[in-house]
């Protein structure tokens, strides 16, 4: 399991017609901060992202800023797993999950 020492969390929705870049996270990396304790942001935008926003993401992660990228249809279907009375916590587990097994050194 992981774990920051984070209090709030930062929601930002993109409303792109492209999947967003490394510009997006950088901008959205700005509203993180250890000392407000704001350290983890969900970014929704409706095509994800892109591998330029991955590896921000990646960087971000190295300076202890945990962001996440979620489609509109995955954030739909993470609606839809908790309607049905699944854990939404499981979900996004399971992708910070992914991310940290992926994240190179």
């Amino acid at each position: 399991m992981w774990s920051l020492n984070s209090h709030y969390v930062v929601f930002e929705f993109k409303n792109l017609t492209d999947r967003i870049t490394q510009k997006e996270v950088c901008g959205t990396e700005r509203y993180l901060c250890a000392a407000a304790k704001r350290l983890v942001a969900i970014i929704i935008s409706p095509r994800g992202s892109a591998s330029s926003a991955d590896a921000a993401i990646g960087g971000a992660m190295r300076e202890g800023k945990l962001i996440v990228s979620l489609s509109v249809d995955e954030l739909a279907a993470w609606l839809i797993m908790k309607d049905q009375g699944a854990d939404p916590n499981a979900f996004l587990s399971e992708r910070v999950d992914e991310f940290f097994l992926t994240l190179g050194r």
